[in-house]
């Protein structure tokens, strides 16, 4: 019996939804869609339509937007890990 390689990129998501969206990208979408239901809140319309364009905004950079290889979404927790973790400076 023949044993074959398979190659795996371990660089890029699977993408298994119509080929084209990985399921990390169709969790993000449906994040963002859902961020629609901020209309059915009773707040002024003005505060609606920045709180559904920001977090539209965010999450579509999370699912869509890359900076060098790495997705925004790690990107970004990783800026805020950055940002609030305790730094030790040494000093010789």
């Amino acid at each position: 019996m023949k044993v074959y390689k398979v190659p795996y990129d371990i660089k890029r998501e699977e993408k298994i939804f119509g080929g084209y969206l990985s399921l990390r990208q169709v969790i993000y979408l449906m994040i963002t869609a859902a961020c629609l239901a901020i209309f059915a809140i009773k707040i002024s319309i003005i505060v609606k339509i920045v709180l559904v364009v920001l977090l539209a905004t965010f999450f579509l950079l999370c699912s869509f937007f890359k900076i060098g290889e790495q997705n925004f979404d790690k990107f970004f927790f990783y800026a805020i890990k950055f940002l609030f973790r305790k730094k030790n400076f040494v000093y010789r």
